[in-house]
C-alpha cells in the first residue's frame, strides 16, 4: 500500500459516514508530495470535526507546502556559513547588508539588479 492509500484508508477511518468516491479522492493527491499529503491529512484529523471536501483539502496542501519551503530555506539559512541568518553584514555601525549569494541566491540577484526589497 502506497502513501497515498494509506492516507485514504485514515481519511475513511476518521470519517466513515462522510467519505466515498476513493478515486477521485486519489486522483486529486496524484501531484502531491508524500510529506505534503500526510502532514495536511494529519492538521485535518486533528483540527476539524467534519470530513474536508477536496476543495478545501487541496486548498491546506497549497499552506502546507508554503510551509515546507519556508521550513526548507530557513535549514539552509541556518545551515550556511557565509552569513548570518541569510544576510551579509555590510557595515554593522550603519546596519546595512545584503543578501547572502550562497543560500539566498534569487534575492541576491535582484539586490544586485537593484529590484531587492526587504519585507
Amino acid at each position: 500500500m502506497d502513501i497515498h492509500e494509506s492516507c485514504f484508508e485514515r481519511l475513511a477511518a476518521a470519517y466513515p459516514d462522510q467519505l466515498d468516491h476513493r478515486g477521485v479522492w486519489l486522483s486529486s493527491w496524484a501531484g502531491l508530495e508524500n510529506s505534503v499529503l500526510s502532514r495536511t491529512l494529519s492538521w485535518f484529523l486533528k483540527n476539524w470535526a467534519r470530513c474536508p471536501t477536496i476543495a478545501e483539502f487541496n486548498e491546506e496542501t497549497t499552506r502546507e507546502r508554503d510551509r515546507q519551503k519556508i521550513a526548507n530555506r530557513r535549514e539552509i539559512t541556518d545551515a550556511c556559513s557565509n552569513c548570518e541568518s541569510g544576510f551579509v553584514i555590510l557595515d554593522a555601525d550603519k546596519w546595512i547588508v545584503r543578501p547572502c549569494d550562497a543560500c539566498r541566491p534569487e534575492q541576491y540577484d535582484r539586490w544586485q539588479t537593484g529590484k531587492y526589497r526587504a519585507s
